[in-house]
């Protein structure tokens, strides 16, 4: 299946726009991490995520599909439970540990739009 049809399945059953709440994480399909707390950025959606670069962890914002179709690469799928941290250095850890905790839904995700790959651990 072609990664744009099957990306469409995702979209499909993302968290809707009007019902993504600021602030609250969710497991997330995107370029570049797995689990994401929704922020505001002026005008656009969203979600601030670990990321990890040459050895360097640090936060990131993805923006929301929906609220930028060229530039956008999160698709919401899971509000989680808990409440995320709000200092950085807590927030980074926090997101890490999430990330880890909810590997296999965001690993799935990925193979529904890439199809099976072999798993890196």
């Amino acid at each position: 299946m072609p990664a744009d049809i099957a990306r469409k399945s995702l979209l499909t059953r993302r968290v809707p726009r009007g019902e993504v709440l600021p602030g609250r994480a969710y497991v997330i399909h995107a370029r570049n991490g797995g689990v994401g707390v929704a922020v505001l950025e002026g005008e656009h959606l969203g979600y601030k995520l670990h990321r990890e670069k040459f050895g360097r962890h640090f936060l990131f914002v993805e923006v929301d599909w929906e609220d930028d179709d060229s530039h956008g690469t999160a698709i919401p799928l899971r509000l989680l439970p808990d409440e995320p941290p709000t200092g950085d250095d807590a927030l980074l850890a926090w997101l890490a540990d999430r990330e880890a905790e909810h590997r296999d839904e965001v690993a799935a995700a990925w193979r529904e739009v890439l199809g099976d790959f072999p798993d890196p651990a």
